[in-house]
């Protein structure tokens, strides 16, 4: 039986159920991909996936999308069939902002969403499902808030980080590289080639990585995955080759016990984890990414960390030709504040009790980790949203956003709200995300009423008066359902923490 979906024309669903069993398969190629492209269940089901993206502006660009079906749908096959299918230009477009202002976006054409939607499925039934357990950007169960809660768990006891993070990636990937990469699984070259259109067309530099609070959002559909084919070859590197030739030094200093016992006591601590790390003798290394940026936890020495960060770059630039950025990348004593995606991460050596709820004492753990806002991170949202009139001043004079006062009220409370939510469901694993909220909250809810106070030329204290609803404030609007309230954000900032 041929390699691949076993039929063109079965559901979409099938085959890539099929393409995914075979994932795990270390050496497993595939050689028939790309006859999926005359599938009419797959550029449906692409075409689906496009519209429900809240990030695709396909239907605000372009008017006949809405007529995306089957004569629109046989075109595209049949020049995919004959191998005359070029993408086209990606054309830049200014679509609508919720405050009313436009941004500018680069959208591909429909067809051309649908073909990569297409390809992105595909490759990623090949891909994901062996996608190192350490990599945290895909989709709805691997996000930041995993990599922290990964860093939480297995990073304890860690006495050194190097953080790393990969420069220019869009500038300095190598297609060709790529392209090596994609073929050691993929032997299908009318596949490849299909691909190789679509990146000199341009297509993966629409990936332009953002890291919002809420999540880290793409233009484009199929460049963050091959992104991450391509990064995952470090992920692999690390964890197949880096982390085990760290782990064995152990055998060049402890001479108690004979080398062959030793190598099998290690080698079984090794595949299970269950040496202290804490122990001086036991090296340890541990290793996260999120996108372009890596962190790892070494239990030994600065030595050994200076040995692992070169060992590191060695690989990235001989084998993926790029390089880490000297500004952003560092070693770091565990006991110091590194930085990682917006967080600081330090390692607890807090002997003492802390005083919790209700006064009972609850042990700080010696050698636990532990996750802040770091400081200035309120303070530079205060100044880019501009509620502030001198950040440094000793008092804060809160400011009025005049882009908001041409809103309806109910807008206007939302739009705050909506950024007070975003900023605490990213921070909501930090130990400080309470009082640093708070801090914030005020700040926002001052500028809010400022305001609404400045659309209707009145004053804070009448605003506050006007909108009173029992202990807090807020706009009332009406629903099919009656009478609603939208309150200025009262839910609390309570510390999340999922790793318990």
């Amino acid at each position: 039986m041929k390699k691949g979906a076993k039929c063109s024309m079965q559901s979409s669903d099938i085959v890539l159920y099929n393409l995914s069993k075979q994932a795990a398969k270390e050496h497993y190629q595939y050689d028939r991909l790309y006859r999926n492209l005359y599938n009419e269940d797959f550029h449906s089901k692409a075409y689906d996936n496009i519209c429900r993206n809240k990030g695709s502006a396909a239907k605000e660009i372009d008017d006949k999308a809405g007529s995306f079906g089957g004569e629109k749908i046989q075109s595209i096959i049949a020049s995919l069939k004959d191998e005359t299918y070029q993408p086209k230009t990606v054309r830049n477009h200014t679509i609508p902002k919720k405050n009313g202002r436009t941004r500018p976006v680069s959208i591909p054409a429909v067809s051309d969403q649908v073909v990569q939607e297409v390809c992105r499925m595909i490759l990623e039934a090949i891909y994901a499902p062996a996608f190192s357990q350490q990599f945290h950007e895909l989709g709805e169960k691997r996000s930041h808030h995993t990599a922290f809660i990964q860093v939480k768990q297995s990073f304890s006891g860690v006495n050194w980080f190097i953080k790393g993070e990969i420069g220019g990636f869009l500038d300095n990937i190598q297609y060709q590289v790529l392209i090596n990469i994609l073929r050691k699984r993929i032997k299908d070259e009318k596949f490849i080639r299909l691909l190789w259109k679509l990146l000199k067309a341009g297509y993966l530099e629409q990936w332009k990585l953002q890291r919002t609070y809420n999540e880290t959002t793409q233009e484009g559909t199929l460049s963050p995955l091959l992104a991450n084919i391509y990064y995952n070859e470090f992920d692999t590197f690390v964890e197949e080759k880096l982390k085990p030739s760290f782990y064995m030094q152990r055998l060049k200093k402890d001479k108690e016990k004979p080398e062959e016992k030793l190598r099998e006591t290690l080698l079984k601590e090794y595949k299970e984890n269950t040496s202290d790390p804490i122990r001086e003798s036991c090296k340890r290394m541990k290793y996260v990414r999120f996108a372009d940026e890596f962190l790892i936890g070494v239990h030994g020495s600065k030595e050994d960390c200076e040995q692992i960060k070169n060992d590191a770059e060695s690989f990235l630039k001989e084998h993926l030709k790029l390089e880490m950025q000297e500004v952003k990348t560092h070693i770091r004593h565990s006991t110091h504040s590194t930085g990682f995606l917006g967080y600081d991460v330090f390692i607890s050596h807090n002997h003492r009790a802390a005083k919790k709820q209700h006064s009972i004492e609850e042990r700080k753990y010696h050698g636990t980790v532990q996750l802040e806002i770091p400081t200035g991170t309120i303070e530079k949202v205060i100044v880019t949203r501009k509620m502030v009139k001198d950040i440094d001043a000793k008092q804060w004079d809160m400011l009025h956003r005049p882009e908001l006062t041409g809103l309806s009220d109910l807008k206007i409370i939302e739009t705050y709200n909506a950024e007070l939510r975003e900023l605490y469901h990213y921070y909501c694993l930090a130990e400080n995300v309470s009082p640093k909220m708070r801090q914030l909250r005020h700040v926002m809810e001052y500028s809010c009423l400022k305001t609404l106070a400045n659309k209707y030329k009145s004053s804070v204290s009448q605003m506050k008066v006007k909108y009173k609803r029992g202990k807090d404030w807020g706009i009332q609007y009406e629903t099919k359902h009656g009478a609603r309230i939208a309150y200025f954000f009262n839910d609390g900032f309570k510390q999340r923490q999922p790793w318990k």
